[in-house]
């Protein structure tokens, strides 16, 4: 029961903030472009697009059996659940009118290979000096306390 819980609660924090921020992104874009028209219906879809992503990403690192297979599998789990849909609610909402042109498919797969590369580095790099500085600190307290 707890596990369920504690699985609404990241799901109602993790819809609630990217609801509300993607909300903001639309209204900003709107008043540039001037499009004063945002239909319910399109919040209803963004919605949908908000939840989905909520869960993929609550189910990816919020799962205690797949945070043992590390983060990279979880990001790339999280990729696979999460980017077929997104396309599906980007034809819906019609960010990609019927096909979309070249340029629009480049630019949307650059956006996900850098943002993952981004995020693979970041484990990789910061991570692991994060771990080495975290694993010296055990081993002086270690040393100083005669524990080993």
């Amino acid at each position: 029961m707890v596990i369920i819980k504690d699985f609404l609660k990241y799901l109602r924090d993790a819809v609630a903030y990217s609801f509300a921020w993607l909300v903001i992104c639309v209204i900003a874009v709107a008043l540039i472009t001037g499009n004063d028209v945002i239909t319910v219906f399109f919040l209803v879809k963004l919605f949908c697009l908000c939840l989905w992503g909520s869960i993929s990403f609550t189910l990816c690192f919020r799962n205690k059996r797949l945070e043992k297979r590390g983060f990279i599998f979880s990001l790339t789990l999280f990729y696979i659940l999460f980017i077929p849909v997104e396309i599906l609610m980007f034809y819906l909402m019609g960010i990609f009118l019927k096909t979309g042109s070249a340029g629009l498919w480049l630019i949307f797969l650059g956006i996900i290979v850098v943002m993952y590369i981004i995020s693979v580095l970041i484990d990789k790099v910061v991570m692991k000096k994060k771990a080495e500085i975290y694993t010296k600190k055990l081993m002086d307290y270690s040393l100083e306390h005669g524990t080993e």
